[in-house]
């Protein structure tokens, strides 16, 4: 009996995302730990916001108990701009427990190369745009007669506080974590599956194929970012993608965003045209087999020179 509640504690220790020593961990609870740690931070910090907004609420006249709540749209920028909390959470988190300094999360004085990123994000989206207005799979119906420019520079500053925090959590904490103990092939694919997976409730909704697609799509975007952050040595550029992509998506183009159809601001109206594994269906064109092509082809680039330069650690 004592055996075997030695061997329970050692493997809660083991596992333990508070622990300060991961030194003299198995590799296999070393895994475990790193995982537990984000999903800890992400609901931890989901937490610690949700009051928040309560206040919030409260304090603009709203009486949450009783159903008085904020507009969708307003609720949307609301945890788009709260996220600031998580970022803040996981920087002290690193500090404190993995005694690492924001520098070692991709944080240094390269911040031009977040620029870079907008760039290859306009580049992307440019081809898969480009690939489903040839194929007639969306539709220009032209530029919206009323633009709520003030709407619109809300949703970018909600982008970039939304970006850097999932950049941050997926590949400035876990992956660079994990590739203390792992080859960086596998800390990429597992950081690249928790950033795919808050968005399986969304993608989980639409039909089969765009679930199976959307899946992959987001497993490569998610590599491309990683490829990015770890050939540039810095999160910039990864943020700078990451939140153009969105941005042009929703606010430029007025195009689902991971399957999420609200009233949204946006400049020019592209929709859809019909059904089809071309546009991505009910989830947009993050679930479209011409962004699989165009993204499996810049991951494939990326990847190329990945192993072309031998990076074997990630170094910032």
């Amino acid at each position: 009996m004592s055996a075997v509640f030695s061997a329970v504690k050692s493997f809660i220790k083991g596992i333990n995302p508070f622990s300060m020593k991961d030194e003299n961990v198995p590799t296999f609870f070393f895994l475990i730990r790193k995982i537990l740690s984000f999903i800890v931070l992400y609901f931890g910090c989901m937490l610690i916001a949700e009051p928040i907004i309560i206040i919030i609420h409260y304090a603009m006249g709203y009486d949450v108990l009783h159903g008085e709540m904020l507009s969708p749209t307003a609720m949307t920028l609301m945890k788009y701009y709260g996220y600031i909390i998580h970022i803040g959470v996981i920087i002290l988190y690193c500090k404190i427990f993995e005694r690492r300094s924001p520098k070692t999360l991709g944080f240094n004085k390269k911040i031009i190369e977040y620029l870079k990123g907008m760039l290859v994000a306009v580049v992307l989206l440019a081809m898969c745009l480009g690939l489903s207005l040839l194929t007639d799979s969306i539709k220009y119906n032209g530029i919206f007669e009323v633009v709520d420019y003030k709407l619109i520079l809300a949703f970018m500053g909600g982008f970039i506080i939304q970006s850097a925090m999932e950049e941050v959590m997926c590949r400035g904490f876990l992956m660079t974590s994990l590739a203390k103990r792992v080859p960086i092939i596998i800390a990429i694919f597992i950081s690249s599956l928790a950033f795919a997976w808050p968005h399986f409730s969304s993608l989980f909704k639409a039909d089969l194929i765009y679930c199976i697609i959307g899946v992959i799509n987001l497993l490569l975007v998610s590599a491309i970012f990683a490829l990015y952050m770890i050939n540039d040595g810095n999160i910039y550029v990864a943020c700078g993608l990451h939140f153009f992509w969105n941005f042009i998506l929703l606010n430029i183009c007025g195009l689902n965003l991971s399957g999420k159809d609200g009233e949204t601001a946006a400049i020019f109206n592209l929709s859809t045209n019909g059904n089809s594994i071309l546009n991505g269906g009910q989830y947009g064109i993050e679930a479209s087999i011409l962004t699989t092509l165009v993204l499996t082809t810049c991951a494939v680039l990326l990847a190329y020179k990945f192993k072309k330069q031998d990076i074997r650690k990630i170094e910032f």
